[in-house]
């Protein structure tokens, strides 16, 4: 059992969990408790009246159907996985421009063997509202009783107090947030052994064949328009694997033909499927011009309404990551070659998503070109996908130890 003091329990909001039965006891990793809670969270999110309204949720609740938790514990399981352990309690600093992250970071904590404490951002979200309430509703059933031991959602401002008392109480800090957060929270002391993963700004990109694209059926292009839509619109570019950078590869006639074909049926597709509001609208528009006057390597601005804004640049920046867009911005640039990208990718850069180009010769790009940037590469439409692997940890050893057993 972890005593909290009086004064410090009054400094915050316990929003699931209790804190009274909160410990720091580990358990195996991919405990089955766990992941029946996580399967019966899944189906209670899905039951909400208007869950189709909340895409981010959906997604989430059908990565945690238990068929695709037993696919994923069989893919990311490794053989000492049976003399793995977790830390003990693990603190979570949760991002407030991807609120559903708060789940997902949940689950790594839970499937990694942790107790989770999950500091919640300030403000609230339909999406976090609506995972409170099904985390409650779920530890309410008798059978998910012992989880309150070992989950807590709270709530607080900025409290130094608060912060340092479970930063020091913490076998494990997971932080996820812009790097201004994160120099905060290493501020504070910290257990010797205590485990740091971290998650902080980052930069993605795509890459596009254009002859690929002109050579498409009618469905194959309706699939492809569907799926880069995902990728731009679903988080409205907030989250770091959202696309900001849009590189064409082949010869300039292509190019230009697939651009004329791609971007006005992903503007068709956003007017029908994304609403942005009025303060969006005008933040992109002022986004756009403040571009235009700072950016030495912007050509021209080509606006479909309102609703997409690509912004062609003859040539790339050398800090082309400090160039951003959001609710369907994005930046877009013809290359000879995929090694024009080399000199650009930096630590920053964290998903690449592609079409009609063959991952393997993008990952030998990458090892080839010796880059400290790139962590993922999947196709168009998996940007958002989190999974096991992300940033470059693998979630489960990351916050996991292993007993070595002779």
């Amino acid at each position: 059992m972890i005593h909290i003091a009086n004064n410090i329990a009054i400094q915050q909001t316990v929003l699931a969990g209790n804190l009274n039965l909160l410990n720091n006891r580990p358990t195996t990793v991919w405990h089955k408790e766990n992941l029946a809670f996580l399967a019966d969270l899944s189906k209670t999110l899905l039951a909400i009246d208007n869950v189709r309204d909340l895409p981010d949720i959906v997604s989430f609740a059908f990565w945690a159907r238990s068929a695709n938790l037993r696919r994923l514990k069989n893919q990311f399981s490794g053989a000492d996985d049976s003399r793995r352990m977790g830390l003990g309690l693990t603190f979570h600093i949760c991002p407030s421009n991807t609120p559903i992250n708060t789940a997902f970071t949940l689950t790594f904590g839970l499937l990694a063997g942790n107790t989770c404490v999950l500091r919640l951002p300030s403000e609230n979200t339909p999406t976090t509202d609506y995972l409170v309430s099904a985390i409650n509703s779920v530890l309410e059933k008798p059978e998910h009783s012992t989880l309150k031991e070992s989950i807590m959602l709270i709530r607080y401002g900025h409290n130094d107090d608060v912060t340092a008392f479970w930063m020091t109480l913490a076998d494990g800090r997971i932080m996820w947030g812009g790097d201004a957060t994160i120099q905060k929270m290493r501020q504070f002391n910290t257990k010797p052994r205590s485990r740091e993963l971290v998650f902080s700004d980052r930069y993605s990109c795509s890459l596009i064949e254009a002859s690929s694209i002109l050579s498409l059926g009618d469905d194959a292009f309706n699939s492809l328009t569907r799926n880069l839509y995902n990728d731009i619109y679903t988080m409205d570019q907030a989250a770091c694997s959202s696309p900001q950078l849009v590189a064409w590869t082949g010869n300039a006639s292509d190019v230009c033909k697939a651009q004329d074909k791609l971007w006005p049926a992903v503007a068709a597709y956003a007017e029908q499927h994304y609403t942005a509001h009025p303060a969006q609208i005008m933040d992109k528009f002022v986004s756009a011009c403040n571009s235009a006057i700072t950016n030495p390597k912007l050509d021209r601005i080509t606006r479909y309404e309102n609703t997409l804004y690509c912004l062609q640049q003859h040539t790339l920046n050398n800090n082309q990551d400090h160039y951003r867009g959001f609710s369907g911005t994005v930046h877009e640039i013809a290359l000879s070659s995929l090694e024009q990208l080399a000199s650009i990718i930096t630590q920053s850069y964290q998903t690449l998503t592609y079409f009609g180009h063959d991952p393997v010769e993008i990952f030998d790009f990458i090892r080839l070109n010796c880059l400290s940037g790139i962590d993922r590469i999947v196709p168009i439409g998996q940007a958002l996908e989190m999974d096991f692997i992300w940033d470059g940890h693998h979630m489960i050893t990351s916050l996991s130890r292993i007993i070595d057993v002779r």
